[in-house]
C-alpha cells in the first residue's frame, strides 16, 4: 500500500475530516502517507498501519508471496483487534467522556528533545501547576540555575536533519554513544519532576536521570548549591555523557553517576493539576504496558529500585581523554540487556509533569540508549501493543501517534535502537 500512496505531505486529508479512531480506514490511509514521508527522511517506521488496507502492495516475488500491507503479513491473518485480544487479553479503554482532540494535526504538536532531558525524583504523580513553582524542590532550584547559566560560547555546526521537510523530526545535538562532543550543546536542559523515588543514600537528597546521556546521578542535594553542583558536573553544554571527571561540589569529591540499566524509559504525563485527562490516561496506559511488556519477558521498574548498587566504578572515576571517557560510556551502554531490540531486559516507567498538548491524552515520551527521543500522543491502551512491539522491540516510529522525534533517522532501514 505504501508504494501506491503519494509522498506529498500536502495531499494528507485535514485531521478534522478524519474519523475519531486510529483504525478507521481513512485515518489509516493518512497514517500510511505520513509513513512514506518518514521513510523518505530515513526514519525507521512501522508498516502495521497497512494491516487494514483493502488494496495491498503487489507480492514481492514468488508464488504465494504476500504484500507488506496484508493482514496475513502483519497480524497472522487476524484483525488488529483479534490479534491483541488473543495475545494480550482485554486491555482497558478510556472512559467515554474523555475529551481527546482528534481534529488538530498531531505531528508537529510537540517540541523538545534537542537538548538534555532531566528527570527529577519526587515520588509523586502530581505537582503544582508549574512544577518548578514548588518551593524548596530540586526542580525549583535547578530551574533557577538553568535560567542563570551562561550560554555555551561556540556555535555548533549545522547537522543534517529532516527539518526542511519534516520539522517535527530533528537531528540530536549530541553525538552517538561512545563519541565525544564536537561542539557544545546549545539548547538548555528540559526539566521534569517524576514519580521516581530517590535512591540516594541520604533520604533528603534526590536522584536525577539525565538523557540522552543515559545516566543516573545520585546524592543531589535539594538546594540551590546542590542544583548548581549538578549543572556543573553533568548538565553543562560543554560536557559529554561521561560528565565532569572527579566532579566536586562544595569542595567535596562526588562519585555518584552510573549508566542506566534500562533498554528504554517510558515517561507518562499524569499531571492532574494541569489537566485531568492525562491523570486519567496515565494509569490505564501503565496497566497496558505491564501486560504487553511482560508478554515479551521484559521486566519493569516503576520506583527506581534497579538504580541501586549498579555495576562498575562511577563515571566520575573514569579517567583518560574525553574520547576515552566517552568510549567507556558507550561500552557500558552497549552492554545493557536487549539494548539492540528483541525480548528481555528492563524498561523504566515513570509518571512526569505536564508535557504539553494534554488535549492529545494519553501523551508519553519514550527514550532510548541510542539517544532517540520520541513524543507520542493520542495513545490509547489498545495502541500499547504497537508501542511495545514496533517501537520498544524494533525501534520503529508509529506514524499515527507521532508528535515529534529527535535522533531517530537511520540509513539503510536500520531501527533507531542502533547507533
Amino acid at each position: 500500500m505504501l508504494g501506491k500512496l503519494t509522498s506529498a505531505f500536502s495531499a494528507l486529508k485535514p485531521s478534522s475530516a478524519l474519523p475519531s479512531s486510529h483504525h478507521a480506514t481513512p485515518r489509516v490511509e493518512s497514517y500510511a502517507q505520513l509513513a512514506k514521508q518518514l521513510e523518505t527522511a530515513s526514519v525507521p517506521v512501522s508498516a502495521s498501519d497497512c494491516s487494514t488496507c483493502d488494496d495491498p502492495c503487489p507480492p514481492p516475488s514468488g508464488e504465494g508471496a504476500t504484500g507488506a500491507g496484508t493482514v496475513a503479513e502483519v497480524y497472522d491473518g487476524k484483525s488488529y483487534e483479534e490479534y491483541i485480544h488473543d495475545k494480550y487479553g482485554d486491555l482497558d479503554e478510556y472512559p467515554a467522556g474523555l475529551d481527546v482532540d482528534w481534529e488538530s494535526d498531531l505531528a508537529g504538536s510537540a517540541k523538545g528533545g534537542k537538548g538534555r532531558v532531566v528527570v527529577i525524583s519526587t515520588g509523586k504523580s502530581d505537582w503544582e501547576r508549574d512544577h518548578t513553582d514548588e518551593k524548596d524542590s530540586l526542580a525549583h532550584h535547578l530551574a533557577k540555575v538553568v535560567e542563570s547559566a551562561p550560554a555555551p560560547c561556540a556555535t555548533p555546526s549545522k547537522t543534517a536533519d529532516s527539518s526542511d521537510t519534516l520539522p517535527y523530526v530533528s537531528a540530536s545535538a549530541f553525538p552517538p554513544p561512545s563519541a565525544p562532543l564536537s561542539s557544545p550543546i546549545q539548547p538548555p536542559p528540559s526539566l521534569y519532576s517524576s514519580s521516581l523515588i530517590s535512591q540516594s543514600d541520604d533520604p533528603s537528597d534526590q536522584t536525577v536521570l539525565v538523557f540522552p546521556d543515559w545516566k543516573v546521578v545520585h546524592e543531589v542535594e535539594n538546594s540551590r548549591e546542590g542544583a548548581q553542583g549538578l549543572y556543573a558536573a553533568a548538565l553543562s553544554g560543554e560536557l559529554g555523557r561521561a560528565g565532569k571527571e572527579g566532579a566536586e561540589e562544595n569542595g567535596i569529591g562526588r562519585r555518584r553517576s552510573w549508566v542506566l540499566p534500562y533498554r528504554a524509559i517510558v515517561l507518562l504525563c499524569s499531571h492532574k493539576r494541569r489537566d485531568k485527562r492525562c491523570h486519567i490516561a496515565a494509569p490505564l496506559l501503565r496497566s497496558a504496558l505491564h501486560t504487553c511488556l511482560e508478554q515479551h519477558d521484559i521486566t519493569i521498574d516503576e520506583t527506581g529500585s534497579s538504580l541501586c548498587h549498579l555495576d562498575g566504578p562511577p563515571l566520575e572515576e573514569v579517567g583518560g581523554s574525553d574520547a576515552e571517557r566517552e568510549a567507556e560510556v558507550g561500552k557500558r551502554i552497549k552492554a545493557i540487556e536487549s539494548v539492540d531490540g528483541g525480548e528481555g531486559g528492563e524498561v523504566g516507567i515513570f509518571d512526569i509533569n505536564h508535557l504539553g498538548g494534554h488535549r492529545y491524552a494519553g501523551v508519553m515520551l519514550i527514550l532510548f540508549p541510542s539517544g532517540a527521543y520520541i513524543s507520542y500522543g493520542r495513545v490509547t491502551p489498545q495502541e500499547i501493543p504497537r508501542v511495545v512491539e514496533d517501537t520498544i522491540l524494533q525501534g520503529k516510529i508509529i506514524p499515527g501517534l507521532l508528535r515529534n522525534a529527535v535522533g531517530v533517522s537511520r540509513p539503510e532501514g536500520k531501527g533507531f535502537l542502533s547507533w
